[in-house]
């Protein structure tokens, strides 16, 4: 069993993302590699890697490639939280591919887009941006107490784009995302821990509990790694694609 040592002594401005100590090569962290402990339930490994993350001096940006399980507590509990658990991760495999973070004037402030299947009923749909969110960079949050690290918060309190089913539910089914960097075969590498909540007026949200993480979700903004996904990981469905990524004033 893999062990991690203590978070290293880290630049008190933060590490770029392209900075070449953060790639590790051969033998290093992918989504895929992340993935798989996430499947296999190595789950303290990965609390252990999401605890002694990366400090970074400002928000990645670009297209990411993704992948993540969830991880449900399911009530009634004569429904089989496994079978559930595996029918999301698997549902989620293969209509969601990761994200885009937008450029902005401010490196700790942008907006977002999921790259996803624009329709769940018909599987060769083309992937759309969509499922807008808010990002920031931040150097702590109540939600992840033990990180030691700065962490990304994605706050979906207007995810509305276009009319998509998926959109909709996530204004009924409210949701943030934390994730932390830490370093990867191709360069920094974001693990990822979604809560279910409620935003209140404000924005400001907060979880139905604290203490169950109801997904985990791995990114890489790496080109080597979209490469990687786009020819070992792909299914042939078209994507829309952001070309310029878009830029926000903040």
């Amino acid at each position: 069993m893999a062990t991690f040592p203590l978070r290293e002594q880290y630049p008190m401005e933060g590490y770029e993302h392209d900075d070449p100590i953060l790639r590790t090569g051969e033998g290093g962290l992918t989504v895929w590699v992340l993935l798989k402990m996430a499947q296999e339930k190595r789950f303290q490994e990965l609390d252990d890697l999401f605890d002694n993350g990366l400090n970074m001096n400002a928000l990645p940006v670009g297209m990411c490639a993704g992948t993540g399980v969830a991880t449900l507590d399911v009530k009634p509990k004569f429904i089989d939280e496994k079978i559930v658990n595996e029918w999301m991760s698997g549902f989620a495999g293969k209509n969601w591919r990761g994200k885009i973070f937008f450029s902005s004037n401010n490196k700790r402030a942008s907006q977002g887009r999921n790259r996803l299947r624009s329709s769940w009923v018909n599987s060769s749909a083309p992937f759309v941006p969509m499922m807008k969110f808010t990002t920031m960079l931040l150097d702590s949050h109540p939600l992840a107490p033990r990180a030691k690290s700065n962490l990304v918060t994605l706050n979906y309190t207007d995810p509305l784009t276009k009319p998509y089913l998926q959109e909709f539910l996530a204004t009924k089914l409210h949701a943030l995302d934390i994730q932390v960097a830490v370093k990867g075969k191709y360069g920094p590498v974001y693990i990822g821990k979604t809560w279910f909540g409620k935003y209140d007026k404000n924005g400001k949200f907060t979880a139905n509990d604290p203490n169950k993480v109801v997904g985990r979700y791995f990114l890489d903004f790496n080109e080597d790694a979209l490469k990687e996904q786009r020819e070992s990981h792909l299914d042939g469905s078209e994507e829309d694609v952001l070309d310029p990524i878009p830029h926000i004033d903040y």
